[in-house]
């Protein structure tokens, strides 16, 4: 054996083969590969060879859940470079990897299969398209694990934003929500790429799709183009493994809620540089509420080839359809009282449908210069239809005779497609003898939106209108047979050029610095009932928009970073004047300062952040001509957040956040001083902790327990005369109890809303979407991994 003296021998008892394969307790931070090696054979008690020198400055990913020994020690190496061997009885030979054919060493490009463990992110890509620490983004940001999406059996994206440290999901139907933060709506990105279709009232795929959804707060417009007032949401797919890995997933739960996925990865050549994966999802379900199901699937398949250790490319494509009966939340009563009706209680007709179908297919090309430069192309198309046809009250219930004076029918076909590109470049660079980084690209966006359909309000069709319908479950009103007699198109544009920059202008003190240049453009005609679709109208339209942003980082300790934010706001709007002109867009500034915070060796991650937004020219309906619109002022958002994440203890996992926002009208001709709607309470609060038991007759069994809360909201904006609809601070308890019967199999149980409280989602208007909370429910899964 070569360098004796430089040779790790780590040496705990020697265990049997059979007691070797059995699960435990595994808890191991980032750190150096060898720091990492040595903390396993800690805790697993297996003896490691492995040569320090050879080891120096490879890193390990942390690693936490219940693995043997050797799945353990796998995963550790997993991308490092590094293989092992068994001698017998309970040691392993660690060494490096030998090279493959044609000495391609494709592990230089590597991706596994395996989710990141825990709760805490070690990198994010929201901020700056690089893979950052959080302590390295001047900003609030917050990651959903996939680790944490299973243990709180998250499958929709509404589960997951629901759990967001200050965010707000706000419920449209069954199949869509509203997401909010800091005032005004998230906008989205898949891998990165800023997309056409916006996050809140569209479809989005299933959990089952993703390995972890990040989430920016505040202005995101230098790598998002315009729009992004409150933040961005980075949905992070999965991607192919060179590794075999394969996991099942079956549930049942109330309201004969039945789910099955799969997922399957790994290489399909001998040198492995092909990877492949695919996944599939089915859920079929019933709701709380009478008469309303849903029945979704999900397909989706990628492919990456690795054409040198220094390139590779991948290509995906998912589609998923839903099929469901729908359900938009109760009328109120016409004195703006909430129907007095059980939670159950559905007031729409039997023949209501919705229906969606999304389709995403894109390609991803990335590069490795010699230079220790990146270059990374992406492109996605995403195409989505939505058909519904309803019945829906279209006043409010008289509260003394049950009537609804005015009932609504409808029936409208939309057609989305969504086209993004999005390239850049970035690397390091030396200036006065310190050496910085510098990220520059480009990327475009293409969103054409086209519908058409009949509601009562439309050319001669009166006749969707009923007059005196008795609210009833279900009301008696009967399917029409419409025919369609509006329509209309749209395509909006934006391309736009930026750069990133982080100078390292003392080894404690980061300076980042970027800007934007953007174009924007929106056009519109109407295509029915005209006998020929009218000219294009031309909206909103700006060009070579610059939008600055500026940020600082302190270290002022190992563990202790301060910083602060200067993020500028730019927003076209599309909405038209009485006199037909466009508003101008809405612009403004963030400014954000706070701490991050790392404890017990990084493994828990602690975030205070302080914020105020301003923007002025937010569109608002005119009330003198309700068709059109005016500029609103000046509007303010102010607040504090705190977040804590990750793992204060070994085998305990948490994630929480406390959220005080404060919207304001600062200059309204009717409304300053109120808040911009009372749909925001003032205090959100986010909590979920989970222990995995080590040792002893508990060994292999998990306990959750998680608690979301806020103070009072209430229905409508502030210029409303009268908000009569509001509910009173609540919060809702959640529970998981779970246990690894081995390291393959493991079962849990999740019971949500335990003491079934009673509470709102939403508060709507008379005619609809005052939407009830799920009462107490239970979901029942198996999880099997190989």
């Amino acid at each position: 054996m070569h360098q004796p003296l430089r040779l790790a021998l780590l040496v705990a008892s020697i265990y049997s083969g059979g007691v070797l394969a059995q699960a435990k307790p595994i808890d191991i931070s980032a750190q150096s590969l060898g720091s990492a090696l040595t903390t396993l054979a800690s805790q697993s008690g297996i003896q490691i060879l492995f040569s320090a020198d050879e080891l120096k400055g490879a890193q390990a990913s942390a690693l936490r859940g219940q693995l043997s020994p050797e799945e353990a020690l796998r995963k550790l190496l997993e991308s490092s470079g590094f293989t092992f061997s068994s001698t017998g009885k309970g040691t392993y030979v660690v060494q490096k990897r030998p090279a493959e054919q044609g000495n391609k060493q494709l592990s230089e490009v590597r991706v596994t299969a395996n989710a990141e463990q825990g709760y805490k992110a070690d990198k994010i890509t929201v901020a700056g398209k690089t893979p950052l620490t959080p302590r390295e983004i001047p900003n609030s940001v917050s990651v959903l694990t996939r680790q944490q999406m299973d243990d709180q059996n998250m499958v929709t994206v509404w589960d997951a934003l629901s759990q967001i440290t200050g965010v707000q999901a706000i419920a449209n139907d069954i199949t869509q929500g509203q997401y909010h933060s800091r005032g005004a709506a998230l906008e989205i990105e898949h891998d990165g790429v800023p997309s056409g279709l916006p996050l809140s009232g569209y479809q989005q795929f299933d959990l089952a799709l993703y390995e972890r959804i990040e989430v920016l707060r505040g202005p995101a417009g230098l790598l998002q183009g315009s729009g992004a007032i409150s933040g961005v949401v980075n949905f992070v797919r999965k991607h192919a493994a060179d590794t075999y890995a394969a996991n099942f997933v079956a549930s049942t739960g109330t309201w004969n809620n039945n789910r099955l996925e799969a997922d399957v990865t790994g290489p399909l050549n001998a040198d492995k540089s092909l990877r492949g994966r695919a996944v599939l999802s089915y859920q079929d379900r019933d709701y709380v509420y009478n008469r309303v199901h849903d029945k979704k699937w999900l397909g989706y398949g990628t492919l990456e080839y690795v054409f040198s250790p220094s390139t590779s490319a991948n290509a995906y494509l998912a589609i998923q359809d839903n099929d469901s009966t729908g359900f938009s939340g109760l009328p109120a009563y016409t004195n703006g009282k909430f129907l007095n009706v059980d939670r159950s209680f559905n007031p729409y007709p039997d023949w209501n449908t919705l229906k969606w179908r999304t389709m995403d297919i894109g390609t991803e090309v990335k590069h490795k210069f010699d230079n220790a430069w990146n270059g990374t192309l992406r492109v996605n198309r995403r195409k989505q239809s939505q058909y519904f046809k309803e019945g829906y009250a279209n006043d409010g219930v008289n509260p003394t005779t049950g009537v609804i004076s005015s009932y609504m029918r409808r029936e409208f076909d939309y057609d989305y497609l969504s086209d993004s590109i999005d390239a850049f470049a970035s690397g390091p660079f030396e200036l006065l003898g310190r050496q910085h980084n510098l990220t520059i690209g480009a990327n475009y966006s293409r969103f054409e939106s086209k519908g058409q359909g009949a509601n009562g309000n439309s050319p001669g069709s009166s006749y969707l209108k009923v007059a005196n319908v008795l609210l009833a479950d279900p009301p008696a009103v009967a399917e029409p047979s419409v025919a369609y007699a509006t329509g209309s198109e749209s395509v909006t544009t934006q391309t736009g050029l930026y750069g990133q920059a982080r100078f390292s202008l003392l080894d404690p003190l980061t300076l980042v610095i970027g800007g934007r240049f953007s174009d924007y453009s929106y056009k519109s005609r109407t295509t029915a009932p005209n006998p020929s679709p009218t000219d294009w109208a031309q909206g909103a339209k700006t060009k070579g928009e610059f939008t600055p942003y500026a940020g600082l980082l302190f270290d002022i300790s190992k563990h202790v970073t301060l910083y602060g934010s200067y993020s500028d706001i730019f927003v076209p709007q599309t909405q038209k004047r009485v006199d037909g002109s466009t508003l101008e867009p809405r612009v403004g500034r963030q400014f954000e300062i706070g701490s991050k915070t790392e404890f017990f060796d990084g493994k828990l991650g602690a975030t205070l952040a302080l914020f105020n937004i301003r923007d002025t020219n937010r569109a608002l309906t005119d009330t003198t001509n309700p068709n059109y619109y005016i500029a609103a002022g000046e509007l303010e958002s102010k607040g504090w957040e705190l977040e804590v994440t990750g793992s204060p203890l070994p085998r305990w996992d948490i994630s929480g956040g406390y959220t005080n926002l404060k919207t304001e009208y600062l200059k309204h001709a009717t409304a300053q001083g109120q808040p911009v709607s009372f749909w925001y309470p003032r205090e959100m609060f986010k909590l979920w902790n989970m222990y995995r038991f080590g040792e002893g007759m508990l060994n292999g069994v998990s306990l959750g327990v998680g608690l979301v809360g806020a103070t009072q909201s209430a229905s409508g904006t502030s210029t409303s005369s009268v908000m009569a609809r509001s509910q009173n601070g609540y919060v809702v308890t959640n529970l998981q109890i779970g246990y690894a019967i081995n390291q393959n199999y493991k079962i849990a149980l999740n019971a949500n809303n335990i003491f079934d409280k009673t509470y709102y989602t939403r508060l709507g208007g008379t005619n609809t979407y005052n939407t009830f909370g799920d009462p107490r429910n239970y979901m029942l899964t198996l999880r099997v991994s190989y």
